[in-house]
Protein backbone atom coordinates (compact mmCIF):
# COMPACT_ATOMS: atom_id res chain seq x y z
CA UNK A 1 0.00 0.00 0.00
CA UNK A 2 1.54 3.62 -0.89
CA UNK A 3 1.84 6.60 1.39
CA UNK A 4 -1.36 7.94 -0.55
CA UNK A 5 -3.56 5.14 0.79
CA UNK A 6 -1.84 4.76 4.13
CA UNK A 7 -2.26 8.25 4.53
CA UNK A 8 -6.25 8.46 3.79
CA UNK A 9 -7.03 4.83 5.79
CA UNK A 10 -5.82 7.18 8.77
CA UNK A 11 -7.96 10.00 7.76
CA UNK A 12 -11.25 7.93 7.02
CA UNK A 13 -10.44 6.07 10.41
CA UNK A 14 -10.22 8.96 12.29
CA UNK A 15 -13.71 10.31 11.03
CA UNK A 16 -15.20 7.37 11.77
CA UNK A 17 -14.30 7.35 15.23
CA UNK A 18 -15.36 10.91 15.30
CA UNK A 19 -18.49 10.42 14.12
CA UNK A 20 -19.01 7.66 16.60
CA UNK A 21 -18.05 9.97 19.40
CA UNK A 22 -20.25 12.96 18.48
CA UNK A 23 -23.23 10.67 17.90
CA UNK A 24 -22.38 9.35 21.55
CA UNK A 25 -22.33 12.21 22.93
CA UNK A 26 -19.03 11.86 24.53
CA UNK A 27 -16.90 14.32 24.51
CA UNK A 28 -14.18 12.15 25.22
CA UNK A 29 -13.25 8.08 24.76
CA UNK A 30 -14.03 6.52 28.22
CA UNK A 31 -11.42 4.28 29.97
CA UNK A 32 -13.30 1.46 29.63
CA UNK A 33 -16.94 -0.11 28.72
CA UNK A 34 -18.14 -2.77 30.91
CA UNK A 35 -20.20 -5.65 28.98
CA UNK A 36 -21.15 -7.56 32.10
CA UNK A 37 -21.08 -6.76 35.29
CA UNK A 38 -21.30 -9.47 38.50
CA UNK A 39 -23.24 -11.63 35.64
CA UNK A 40 -25.63 -8.96 34.59
CA UNK A 41 -25.70 -6.91 31.23
CA UNK A 42 -27.53 -3.89 29.79
CA UNK A 43 -25.76 -4.81 26.50
CA UNK A 44 -27.61 -6.15 23.05
CA UNK A 45 -25.86 -6.53 19.63
CA UNK A 46 -27.17 -4.98 16.77
CA UNK A 47 -26.64 -5.67 13.16
CA UNK A 48 -28.23 -5.02 10.19
CA UNK A 49 -31.95 -5.46 9.43
CA UNK A 50 -30.37 -7.31 5.95
CA UNK A 51 -27.38 -8.66 7.25
CA UNK A 52 -25.17 -10.32 5.46
CA UNK A 53 -25.04 -14.44 6.24
CA UNK A 54 -21.18 -13.70 7.79
CA UNK A 55 -22.75 -10.16 10.11
CA UNK A 56 -25.58 -12.66 11.42
CA UNK A 57 -23.24 -15.69 12.34
CA UNK A 58 -20.52 -13.00 13.90
CA UNK A 59 -23.76 -11.69 16.00
CA UNK A 60 -24.17 -15.39 17.34
CA UNK A 61 -20.85 -16.10 17.18
CA UNK A 62 -20.05 -13.09 19.35
CA UNK A 63 -23.40 -14.17 21.80
CA UNK A 64 -22.72 -17.58 22.46
CA UNK A 65 -18.73 -16.88 23.89
CA UNK A 66 -19.92 -14.03 25.78
CA UNK A 67 -22.87 -16.12 27.53
CA UNK A 68 -20.13 -18.62 27.92
CA UNK A 69 -17.66 -16.51 29.51
CA UNK A 70 -19.53 -14.37 31.94
CA UNK A 71 -23.37 -16.80 31.75
CA UNK A 72 -24.95 -13.45 30.12
CA UNK A 73 -26.80 -14.38 26.72
CA UNK A 74 -27.18 -10.55 25.16
CA UNK A 75 -29.62 -10.25 22.63
CA UNK A 76 -29.60 -9.55 18.70
CA UNK A 77 -31.31 -7.09 17.47
CA UNK A 78 -32.02 -5.06 14.10
CA UNK A 79 -30.55 -1.80 12.99
CA UNK A 80 -33.39 0.33 13.24
CA UNK A 81 -34.98 -0.52 16.13
CA UNK A 82 -34.95 1.85 19.12
CA UNK A 83 -31.31 2.31 19.56
CA UNK A 84 -29.56 2.78 23.49
CA UNK A 85 -26.34 3.62 24.52
CA UNK A 86 -25.34 0.36 25.56
CA UNK A 87 -24.52 -1.63 22.29
CA UNK A 88 -22.43 -3.22 20.78
CA UNK A 89 -22.63 -2.37 16.84
CA UNK A 90 -21.71 -5.03 14.12
CA UNK A 91 -20.79 -4.65 10.30
CA UNK A 92 -23.04 -2.91 8.44
CA UNK A 93 -25.81 -1.62 11.03
CA UNK A 94 -25.42 1.93 11.57
CA UNK A 95 -25.01 3.68 14.92
CA UNK A 96 -26.99 6.79 15.60
CA UNK A 97 -25.74 10.15 13.97
CA UNK A 98 -23.62 8.01 11.74
CA UNK A 99 -23.60 7.06 7.95
CA UNK A 100 -23.51 3.43 6.87
CA UNK A 101 -20.02 3.94 4.99
CA UNK A 102 -18.69 5.49 8.22
CA UNK A 103 -19.80 2.63 9.94
CA UNK A 104 -18.21 0.06 8.15
CA UNK A 105 -14.48 1.45 7.79
CA UNK A 106 -11.84 -0.99 7.37
CA UNK A 107 -8.89 0.07 4.40
CA UNK A 108 -8.59 -3.60 2.74
CA UNK A 109 -10.23 -6.62 2.17
CA UNK A 110 -10.85 -8.89 5.79
CA UNK A 111 -9.15 -6.04 7.82
CA UNK A 112 -11.57 -4.22 10.46
CA UNK A 113 -11.68 -1.67 13.30
CA UNK A 114 -12.46 -2.02 16.68
CA UNK A 115 -13.59 1.01 18.28
CA UNK A 116 -15.19 2.41 21.74
CA UNK A 117 -17.08 5.67 22.48
CA UNK A 118 -18.92 6.52 24.90
CA UNK A 119 -20.50 3.36 26.34
CA UNK A 120 -21.10 1.73 22.35
CA UNK A 121 -18.47 -0.80 21.02
CA UNK A 122 -18.43 -1.39 17.27
CA UNK A 123 -16.89 -4.13 15.26
CA UNK A 124 -16.74 -3.45 11.33
CA UNK A 125 -14.81 -5.00 8.94
CA UNK A 126 -14.08 -5.01 5.30
CA UNK A 127 -16.08 -7.29 2.10
CA UNK A 128 -17.57 -10.55 3.69
CA UNK A 129 -15.65 -11.65 6.08
CA UNK A 130 -13.93 -9.13 8.28
CA UNK A 131 -16.95 -7.83 10.77
CA UNK A 132 -16.20 -11.68 11.21
CA UNK A 133 -13.00 -11.65 11.90
CA UNK A 134 -13.49 -8.50 14.28
CA UNK A 135 -15.38 -10.46 16.04
CA UNK A 136 -13.19 -13.32 16.64
CA UNK A 137 -10.20 -10.81 17.10
CA UNK A 138 -12.23 -9.00 20.03
CA UNK A 139 -12.70 -12.80 21.28
CA UNK A 140 -9.49 -14.19 21.27
CA UNK A 141 -6.96 -10.98 22.11
CA UNK A 142 -9.32 -8.93 24.03
CA UNK A 143 -11.37 -11.84 26.44
CA UNK A 144 -8.73 -14.75 25.97
CA UNK A 145 -10.58 -17.00 24.21
CA UNK A 146 -8.05 -19.64 22.56
CA UNK A 147 -8.60 -21.78 19.53
CA UNK A 148 -5.96 -24.22 19.80
CA UNK A 149 -6.95 -27.16 17.82
CA UNK A 150 -10.18 -28.72 16.87
CA UNK A 151 -10.10 -30.45 20.07
CA UNK A 152 -8.49 -28.03 22.68
CA UNK A 153 -10.43 -25.16 22.72
CA UNK A 154 -10.09 -22.58 25.88
CA UNK A 155 -12.48 -20.49 27.14
CA UNK A 156 -12.20 -18.24 29.89
CA UNK A 157 -15.02 -17.83 32.95
CA UNK A 158 -15.28 -13.94 34.07
CA UNK A 159 -18.02 -12.63 36.55
CA UNK A 160 -18.01 -8.84 34.68
CA UNK A 161 -16.09 -8.60 30.90
CA UNK A 162 -14.42 -5.26 31.11
CA UNK A 163 -12.87 -3.77 27.76
CA UNK A 164 -10.39 -0.84 27.59
CA UNK A 165 -10.83 2.32 25.06
CA UNK A 166 -10.35 0.88 21.61
CA UNK A 167 -9.02 2.85 18.72
CA UNK A 168 -7.63 -0.32 16.14
CA UNK A 169 -7.30 -0.98 12.59
CA UNK A 170 -6.17 -4.60 12.11
CA UNK A 171 -5.40 -6.03 8.08
CA UNK A 172 -4.10 -8.80 7.39
CA UNK A 173 -0.58 -9.15 5.84
CA UNK A 174 -1.69 -11.18 3.12
CA UNK A 175 -4.51 -11.44 0.70
CA UNK A 176 -4.55 -14.61 0.50
CA UNK A 177 -4.10 -17.38 3.56
CA UNK A 178 -4.11 -20.86 3.38
CA UNK A 179 -2.61 -23.19 5.74
CA UNK A 180 -2.80 -26.39 3.98
CA UNK A 181 -3.26 -28.38 7.31
CA UNK A 182 -5.63 -31.26 7.93
CA UNK A 183 -6.84 -29.34 11.17
CA UNK A 184 -7.90 -26.56 9.15
CA UNK A 185 -9.29 -28.41 6.02
CA UNK A 186 -11.65 -30.67 8.07
CA UNK A 187 -12.86 -27.81 10.12
CA UNK A 188 -14.55 -24.67 8.54
CA UNK A 189 -15.53 -22.83 11.24
CA UNK A 190 -11.31 -23.61 13.40
CA UNK A 191 -10.49 -22.34 9.63
CA UNK A 192 -12.48 -19.08 10.00
CA UNK A 193 -11.46 -18.50 13.62
CA UNK A 194 -7.87 -18.32 12.75
CA UNK A 195 -8.81 -16.06 9.93
CA UNK A 196 -7.64 -18.32 6.72
CA UNK A 197 -9.49 -17.71 3.72
CA UNK A 198 -8.31 -20.33 1.22
CA UNK A 199 -9.15 -22.46 -1.42
CA UNK A 200 -9.17 -25.57 0.66
CA UNK A 201 -11.67 -24.87 3.62
CA UNK A 202 -15.36 -25.62 3.42
CA UNK A 203 -16.36 -21.98 3.76
CA UNK A 204 -19.89 -21.29 4.05
CA UNK A 205 -21.67 -17.92 3.31
CA UNK A 206 -21.99 -17.57 7.33
CA UNK A 207 -18.19 -18.08 7.49
CA UNK A 208 -18.07 -14.98 4.26
CA UNK A 209 -16.85 -17.72 1.77
CA UNK A 210 -13.04 -17.80 0.46
CA UNK A 211 -10.85 -14.95 -0.80
CA UNK A 212 -9.74 -17.61 -3.56
CA UNK A 213 -11.43 -20.31 -5.32
CA UNK A 214 -9.84 -22.10 -7.79
CA UNK A 215 -10.86 -24.44 -10.76
CA UNK A 216 -8.99 -26.34 -10.53
CA UNK A 217 -5.93 -26.28 -8.48
CA UNK A 218 -2.72 -26.19 -10.16
CA UNK A 219 -1.26 -28.86 -12.58
CA UNK A 220 -3.87 -28.46 -15.14
CA UNK A 221 -2.01 -29.41 -18.35
CA UNK A 222 -3.70 -32.71 -18.38
CA UNK A 223 -7.06 -31.09 -18.42
CA UNK A 224 -6.40 -28.19 -20.84
CA UNK A 225 -5.22 -30.87 -23.04
CA UNK A 226 -5.94 -34.39 -22.60
CA UNK A 227 -3.74 -37.18 -22.55
CA UNK A 228 -5.65 -39.29 -24.72
CA UNK A 229 -4.89 -37.14 -27.61
CA UNK A 230 -1.28 -37.97 -27.77
CA UNK A 231 -2.27 -41.08 -29.99
CA UNK A 232 -3.84 -38.25 -32.54
CA UNK A 233 -2.22 -35.63 -32.09
CA UNK A 234 1.60 -36.27 -30.64
CA UNK A 235 2.00 -32.55 -31.69
CA UNK A 236 0.36 -31.46 -28.64
CA UNK A 237 3.10 -32.90 -26.50
CA UNK A 238 6.28 -32.17 -26.24
CA UNK A 239 9.27 -33.23 -28.13
CA UNK A 240 12.17 -34.58 -25.95
CA UNK A 241 15.57 -36.19 -27.24
CA UNK A 242 14.43 -36.09 -30.68
CA UNK A 243 10.40 -37.40 -30.42
CA UNK A 244 7.44 -36.26 -29.01
CA UNK A 245 6.18 -38.03 -25.49
CA UNK A 246 2.70 -39.30 -24.21
CA UNK A 247 2.35 -40.07 -20.36
CA UNK A 248 2.54 -37.42 -17.50
CA UNK A 249 4.16 -34.56 -19.34
CA UNK A 250 4.45 -30.91 -20.09
CA UNK A 251 2.68 -30.07 -23.59
CA UNK A 252 3.82 -27.99 -26.56
CA UNK A 253 2.85 -24.51 -25.15
CA UNK A 254 4.39 -23.15 -29.15
CA UNK A 255 1.57 -25.22 -31.19
CA UNK A 256 -1.07 -22.78 -31.81
CA UNK A 257 -3.80 -25.58 -31.25
CA UNK A 258 -3.16 -26.16 -27.97
CA UNK A 259 -3.31 -22.32 -26.98
CA UNK A 260 -6.68 -22.45 -28.75
CA UNK A 261 -7.82 -25.94 -27.24
CA UNK A 262 -6.65 -24.59 -23.65
CA UNK A 263 -8.13 -21.13 -24.04
CA UNK A 264 -11.98 -22.85 -25.21
CA UNK A 265 -11.32 -25.08 -22.37
CA UNK A 266 -10.84 -21.90 -19.50
CA UNK A 267 -13.54 -20.83 -20.87
CA UNK A 268 -15.60 -23.10 -20.68
CA UNK A 269 -14.65 -23.43 -16.97
CA UNK A 270 -15.69 -19.98 -16.04
CA UNK A 271 -19.46 -20.65 -17.51
CA UNK A 272 -19.33 -24.40 -15.16
CA UNK A 273 -18.06 -22.70 -12.37
CA UNK A 274 -19.45 -19.38 -11.89
CA UNK A 275 -17.93 -19.36 -8.20
CA UNK A 276 -14.32 -19.97 -8.77
CA UNK A 277 -12.06 -16.57 -8.98
CA UNK A 278 -8.90 -17.75 -10.02
CA UNK A 279 -8.64 -20.38 -12.94
CA UNK A 280 -5.06 -22.39 -13.02
CA UNK A 281 -3.10 -22.62 -16.17
CA UNK A 282 -0.32 -24.46 -14.95
CA UNK A 283 2.36 -27.04 -15.57
CA UNK A 284 1.76 -30.72 -14.88
CA UNK A 285 3.68 -31.81 -11.44
CA UNK A 286 6.53 -33.17 -13.48
CA UNK A 287 9.71 -31.73 -15.80
CA UNK A 288 9.91 -33.25 -19.46
CA UNK A 289 9.11 -29.77 -20.92
CA UNK A 290 8.81 -29.23 -24.95
CA UNK A 291 12.57 -28.96 -26.59
CA UNK A 292 11.25 -28.93 -30.23
CA UNK A 293 12.54 -25.20 -31.99
CA UNK A 294 9.82 -22.79 -31.74
CA UNK A 295 9.95 -23.90 -27.73
CA UNK A 296 13.84 -24.42 -27.71
CA UNK A 297 14.13 -20.45 -29.18
CA UNK A 298 11.81 -18.60 -26.70
CA UNK A 299 13.48 -20.26 -23.96
CA UNK A 300 17.15 -20.12 -24.87
CA UNK A 301 16.87 -16.10 -25.52
CA UNK A 302 14.98 -15.67 -22.44
CA UNK A 303 17.23 -17.42 -20.35
CA UNK A 304 14.30 -19.62 -18.65
CA UNK A 305 11.83 -22.59 -19.95
CA UNK A 306 9.20 -19.98 -17.72
CA UNK A 307 9.31 -18.22 -21.31
CA UNK A 308 7.61 -20.43 -23.35
CA UNK A 309 4.72 -21.18 -20.38
CA UNK A 310 3.88 -17.31 -19.23
CA UNK A 311 3.81 -16.70 -23.14
CA UNK A 312 1.04 -19.08 -23.41
CA UNK A 313 -0.69 -18.42 -20.21
CA UNK A 314 -0.19 -14.74 -21.22
CA UNK A 315 -2.26 -15.31 -24.25
CA UNK A 316 -4.99 -16.78 -22.45
CA UNK A 317 -5.09 -14.45 -19.87
CA UNK A 318 -5.63 -11.77 -22.62
CA UNK A 319 -8.18 -13.51 -24.01
CA UNK A 320 -10.25 -14.17 -21.08
CA UNK A 321 -9.73 -10.30 -19.69
CA UNK A 322 -11.96 -9.26 -21.88
CA UNK A 323 -15.08 -10.48 -21.25
CA UNK A 324 -14.11 -11.99 -17.29
CA UNK A 325 -12.17 -9.15 -16.55
CA UNK A 326 -12.89 -10.11 -12.61
CA UNK A 327 -11.12 -13.73 -12.85
CA UNK A 328 -7.48 -14.16 -12.82
CA UNK A 329 -4.96 -16.79 -14.04
CA UNK A 330 -2.82 -18.81 -11.95
CA UNK A 331 0.27 -20.64 -12.99
CA UNK A 332 3.48 -21.70 -11.07
CA UNK A 333 7.01 -20.74 -11.31
CA UNK A 334 8.21 -24.27 -10.38
CA UNK A 335 11.09 -26.29 -10.26
CA UNK A 336 12.48 -25.47 -14.30
CA UNK A 337 9.80 -22.54 -14.52
CA UNK A 338 11.07 -21.47 -11.26
CA UNK A 339 13.79 -18.45 -13.05
CA UNK A 340 11.72 -15.81 -14.30
CA UNK A 341 12.25 -14.77 -18.27
CA UNK A 342 14.48 -11.86 -19.27
CA UNK A 343 11.88 -9.84 -21.20
CA UNK A 344 8.65 -11.46 -20.26
CA UNK A 345 5.98 -10.40 -17.91
CA UNK A 346 3.07 -11.66 -16.40
CA UNK A 347 0.31 -10.26 -18.25
CA UNK A 348 -1.69 -7.83 -15.08
CA UNK A 349 -4.39 -10.77 -14.29
CA UNK A 350 -1.89 -13.49 -13.92
CA UNK A 351 -1.82 -14.54 -10.72
CA UNK A 352 2.68 -15.73 -10.27
CA UNK A 353 2.73 -18.82 -7.52
CA UNK A 354 6.39 -19.40 -6.54
CA UNK A 355 7.33 -22.39 -5.37
CA UNK A 356 10.07 -23.28 -3.12
CA UNK A 357 9.94 -27.02 -3.17
CA UNK A 358 14.16 -27.28 -3.30
CA UNK A 359 14.68 -25.28 -0.09
CA UNK A 360 16.01 -25.95 3.25
CA UNK A 361 13.66 -25.46 5.67
CA UNK A 362 16.32 -25.69 8.69
CA UNK A 363 16.93 -22.39 8.65
CA UNK A 364 15.94 -19.09 7.37
CA UNK A 365 15.62 -18.65 3.61
CA UNK A 366 17.44 -15.93 3.20
CA UNK A 367 19.90 -16.97 5.80
CA UNK A 368 20.79 -20.43 4.97
CA UNK A 369 24.03 -20.93 3.29
CA UNK A 370 22.97 -24.07 0.90
CA UNK A 371 23.15 -23.04 -2.68
CA UNK A 372 19.12 -23.95 -2.96
CA UNK A 373 18.29 -21.05 -0.85
CA UNK A 374 20.50 -19.10 -2.14
CA UNK A 375 18.80 -19.65 -5.76
CA UNK A 376 15.48 -19.47 -4.73
CA UNK A 377 16.44 -15.82 -2.86
CA UNK A 378 17.58 -15.02 -6.54
CA UNK A 379 14.31 -15.93 -7.93
CA UNK A 380 11.85 -14.53 -5.27
CA UNK A 381 13.84 -11.20 -5.94
CA UNK A 382 13.71 -11.26 -9.82
CA UNK A 383 10.04 -11.87 -9.60
CA UNK A 384 9.15 -9.19 -6.96
CA UNK A 385 9.60 -6.14 -9.56
CA UNK A 386 7.76 -7.87 -12.06
CA UNK A 387 4.69 -10.10 -11.26
CA UNK A 388 1.55 -7.97 -11.12
CA UNK A 389 0.48 -10.66 -8.73
CA UNK A 390 2.95 -12.70 -6.30
CA UNK A 391 1.70 -15.98 -4.66
CA UNK A 392 3.89 -18.73 -3.12
CA UNK A 393 3.56 -21.84 -2.53
CA UNK A 394 5.66 -23.08 0.72
CA UNK A 395 6.86 -26.39 2.43
CA UNK A 396 6.32 -26.94 6.19
CA UNK A 397 6.61 -30.64 6.74
CA UNK A 398 8.67 -33.95 5.44
CA UNK A 399 6.33 -35.59 2.70
CA UNK A 400 7.96 -38.54 2.53
CA UNK A 401 7.88 -39.47 6.20
CA UNK A 402 4.86 -37.27 8.24
CA UNK A 403 5.64 -39.27 11.14
CA UNK A 404 9.91 -38.05 11.64
CA UNK A 405 11.13 -34.66 13.41
CA UNK A 406 11.23 -32.04 10.87
CA UNK A 407 12.98 -29.07 12.81
CA UNK A 408 12.04 -25.62 11.48
CA UNK A 409 10.00 -24.40 14.09
CA UNK A 410 12.34 -21.72 14.62
CA UNK A 411 12.45 -20.95 11.01
CA UNK A 412 8.76 -20.27 9.96
CA UNK A 413 8.61 -16.75 11.45
CA UNK A 414 11.45 -15.72 9.64
CA UNK A 415 10.54 -16.80 6.67
CA UNK A 416 7.25 -15.66 6.46
CA UNK A 417 8.38 -12.02 7.25
CA UNK A 418 10.92 -12.75 4.03
CA UNK A 419 7.89 -13.52 1.80
CA UNK A 420 5.93 -10.14 3.26
CA UNK A 421 9.47 -7.98 2.28
CA UNK A 422 8.99 -9.37 -0.94
CA UNK A 423 5.98 -8.29 -2.44
CA UNK A 424 4.39 -11.44 -1.60
CA UNK A 425 0.51 -11.24 -1.30
CA UNK A 426 -1.13 -15.37 -1.07
CA UNK A 427 0.68 -17.39 0.66
CA UNK A 428 -0.12 -21.20 0.99
CA UNK A 429 1.31 -23.52 3.31
CA UNK A 430 1.61 -26.89 2.71
CA UNK A 431 1.61 -29.69 5.39
CA UNK A 432 0.25 -33.13 6.09
CA UNK A 433 -3.01 -32.44 3.99
CA UNK A 434 -4.61 -36.39 4.74
CA UNK A 435 -7.28 -37.41 5.98
CA UNK A 436 -6.48 -38.73 9.70
CA UNK A 437 -3.58 -35.49 10.42
CA UNK A 438 -1.75 -35.57 13.22
CA UNK A 439 1.97 -35.50 11.10
CA UNK A 440 5.26 -34.46 13.53
CA UNK A 441 3.98 -31.68 15.90
CA UNK A 442 1.19 -30.81 13.42
CA UNK A 443 -1.23 -28.73 15.84
CA UNK A 444 1.09 -26.60 16.98
CA UNK A 445 3.15 -25.96 13.56
CA UNK A 446 -0.61 -25.28 12.11
CA UNK A 447 -1.74 -22.90 14.64
CA UNK A 448 1.25 -20.90 14.77
CA UNK A 449 1.23 -20.51 10.70
CA UNK A 450 -2.14 -19.44 10.94
CA UNK A 451 -0.85 -16.67 13.52
CA UNK A 452 1.55 -16.14 11.30
CA UNK A 453 -0.45 -15.63 8.05
CA UNK A 454 -2.48 -12.55 9.65
CA UNK A 455 0.77 -11.30 11.76
CA UNK A 456 4.00 -12.20 10.19
CA UNK A 457 5.47 -10.03 13.29
CA UNK A 458 3.19 -12.00 16.40
CA UNK A 459 4.74 -13.08 19.13
CA UNK A 460 5.73 -16.61 18.37
CA UNK A 461 7.16 -17.20 21.45
CA UNK A 462 4.19 -16.52 23.39
CA UNK A 463 1.84 -17.92 20.86
CA UNK A 464 3.88 -21.60 21.32
CA UNK A 465 4.24 -21.20 25.04
CA UNK A 466 0.12 -20.85 25.37
CA UNK A 467 -0.18 -23.52 22.74
CA UNK A 468 2.47 -26.07 24.76
CA UNK A 469 0.56 -25.15 28.03
CA UNK A 470 -2.87 -25.80 26.90
CA UNK A 471 -2.47 -28.78 24.88
CA UNK A 472 0.31 -30.43 26.85
CA UNK A 473 -0.56 -29.39 30.85
CA UNK A 474 1.81 -30.69 33.18
CA UNK A 475 4.17 -31.99 30.53
CA UNK A 476 4.30 -28.71 28.52
CA UNK A 477 7.79 -28.51 29.66
CA UNK A 478 9.06 -31.78 28.69
CA UNK A 479 7.85 -31.13 24.96
CA UNK A 480 9.24 -28.00 25.21
CA UNK A 481 12.53 -29.27 25.89
CA UNK A 482 12.12 -32.02 23.02
CA UNK A 483 11.69 -29.36 20.67
CA UNK A 484 14.85 -27.35 21.63
CA UNK A 485 17.02 -30.57 21.47
CA UNK A 486 15.54 -31.30 17.86
CA UNK A 487 16.02 -27.94 16.86
CA UNK A 488 19.71 -27.83 18.40
CA UNK A 489 20.83 -30.78 15.93
CA UNK A 490 20.27 -28.23 12.80
CA UNK A 491 21.55 -25.07 14.42
CA UNK A 492 24.71 -26.15 16.14
CA UNK A 493 26.02 -28.93 13.50
CA UNK A 494 24.86 -27.02 10.36
CA UNK A 495 22.70 -29.64 8.82
CA UNK A 496 20.16 -29.06 6.34
CA UNK A 497 16.33 -30.40 6.64
CA UNK A 498 14.70 -30.94 2.93
CA UNK A 499 11.19 -32.30 2.73
CA UNK A 500 12.01 -35.50 1.21
CA UNK A 501 14.71 -36.52 4.03
CA UNK A 502 14.85 -40.01 4.69
CA UNK A 503 15.11 -41.20 8.22
CA UNK A 504 18.84 -41.52 7.92
CA UNK A 505 18.98 -37.51 7.63
CA UNK A 506 22.46 -36.50 9.97
CA UNK A 507 20.55 -34.26 12.32
CA UNK A 508 18.32 -37.58 13.87
CA UNK A 509 21.15 -38.37 15.84
CA UNK A 510 21.57 -41.40 18.24
CA UNK A 511 21.92 -38.62 20.79
CA UNK A 512 18.36 -36.81 19.99
CA UNK A 513 16.70 -39.92 19.95
CA UNK A 514 17.89 -41.39 23.56
CA UNK A 515 17.59 -38.43 25.08
CA UNK A 516 14.24 -37.70 23.34
CA UNK A 517 13.07 -41.02 25.15
CA UNK A 518 14.14 -40.19 28.62
CA UNK A 519 12.11 -36.66 27.91
CA UNK A 520 9.10 -38.16 26.98
CA UNK A 521 8.91 -41.00 29.77
CA UNK A 522 9.21 -37.96 31.94
CA UNK A 523 6.50 -36.29 29.92
CA UNK A 524 3.94 -39.19 30.19
CA UNK A 525 4.63 -39.20 34.13
CA UNK A 526 3.39 -35.99 34.34
CA UNK A 527 0.48 -36.26 32.15
CA UNK A 528 -2.28 -34.92 34.05
CA UNK A 529 -5.03 -37.18 32.21
CA UNK A 530 -5.89 -39.68 29.41
CA UNK A 531 -6.55 -36.98 27.34
CA UNK A 532 -3.01 -35.43 27.38
CA UNK A 533 -0.74 -38.70 27.99
CA UNK A 534 -2.49 -39.41 24.55
CA UNK A 535 -1.40 -36.65 22.74
CA UNK A 536 2.23 -36.48 24.60
CA UNK A 537 2.39 -39.99 23.04
CA UNK A 538 1.10 -39.10 19.78
CA UNK A 539 4.09 -36.26 19.70
CA UNK A 540 6.37 -38.98 20.37
CA UNK A 541 5.31 -41.09 17.46
CA UNK A 542 8.30 -39.36 15.41
CA UNK A 543 11.35 -40.99 17.78
CA UNK A 544 9.87 -44.50 17.62
CA UNK A 545 9.17 -43.92 13.91
CA UNK A 546 12.88 -43.28 13.19
CA UNK A 547 14.25 -46.27 15.70
CA UNK A 548 12.24 -48.03 13.41
CA UNK A 549 13.04 -47.17 9.62
CA UNK A 550 16.63 -47.37 10.39
CA UNK A 551 16.84 -50.58 12.55
CA UNK A 552 18.51 -49.03 15.37
CA UNK A 553 15.94 -51.29 17.59
CA UNK A 554 15.98 -55.10 16.76
CA UNK A 555 14.27 -58.42 18.04
CA UNK A 556 11.71 -58.36 20.62
CA UNK A 557 12.57 -54.73 21.49
CA UNK A 558 11.32 -54.09 17.68
CA UNK A 559 8.02 -56.08 17.88
CA UNK A 560 7.06 -53.70 21.01
CA UNK A 561 8.08 -50.55 19.74
CA UNK A 562 6.26 -51.30 16.41
CA UNK A 563 2.89 -52.85 18.30
CA UNK A 564 3.18 -49.58 20.31
CA UNK A 565 3.82 -46.94 17.59
CA UNK A 566 0.59 -48.73 15.81
CA UNK A 567 -1.86 -48.56 18.47
CA UNK A 568 -0.98 -45.07 19.49
CA UNK A 569 -1.60 -44.03 15.54
CA UNK A 570 -4.48 -45.39 15.26
CA UNK A 571 -6.06 -44.17 18.79
CA UNK A 572 -4.40 -40.67 17.16
CA UNK A 573 -6.88 -41.52 13.82
CA UNK A 574 -3.47 -40.92 11.65
CA UNK A 575 -4.46 -42.23 8.00
CA UNK A 576 -1.00 -41.41 6.49
CA UNK A 577 2.31 -41.99 7.19
CA UNK A 578 3.74 -40.08 4.05
CA UNK A 579 1.77 -38.12 1.38
CA UNK A 580 1.47 -41.23 -0.92
CA UNK A 581 1.26 -44.28 1.83
CA UNK A 582 -1.37 -45.01 3.97
CA UNK A 583 -0.18 -45.88 7.88
CA UNK A 584 -1.64 -49.60 7.13
CA UNK A 585 0.02 -50.39 4.08
CA UNK A 586 3.42 -49.21 5.77
CA UNK A 587 2.03 -51.64 8.66
CA UNK A 588 2.14 -54.04 6.32
CA UNK A 589 5.05 -53.70 4.76
CA UNK A 590 6.31 -53.57 8.76
CA UNK A 591 4.80 -56.55 8.89
CA UNK A 592 2.38 -55.59 11.69
CA UNK A 593 -0.99 -54.80 9.93
CA UNK A 594 -2.95 -57.22 12.47
CA UNK A 595 -4.23 -55.01 15.51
Amino acid sequence: MDLYHIAAQLVRTALAVASLLAASGASAVRADITLVEHGRSEYRIVIAANPLPSEQYAAEELQKYLERIAGVRLPIVADGEPRTDREIVLGSATPPGESRAESAQAPILDGFTLRTAGERLAIAGEGPRGTLYGVYALLEEKLGVRWFAPDAEIVPRMESVVLPALSETHNPAFEYREVFWSEFMQNADFAARHRLNGNSYSLADKHGGRMAVYHPFVHSFDLLVPPALFESHPEYFPLIDGERRGGYVQRCLSNPDVLRMSTERVEQWIQEHPEATIISVSQNDAFNNCQCPECKAIDDAEGSPAASLLRFVNAIAAAVEKQHPQIRIDTLAYQYTRKPPKTIRPHKNVIMRLCSIECCFAHPLDQCPAEENRRFVEDIRAWQPIAPRLYVWDYTTNFGHYQQPFPNLHALQANVQFFVNHGVKGLFEQGNYSRGGHGEMEPLRAYLLAKLLWDPDADVQRHADEFLKAYYGNAAEKIRQYLDLAEQQVETKGAHAHIFDRPTAPYLTDELLDQAERLFDEAEGLAENAAVRQRVQTARLPIWYVKLATNRVGGEQRSETLKRFLAVAREAGISHISEGRSLEDWAEEMGAAGR
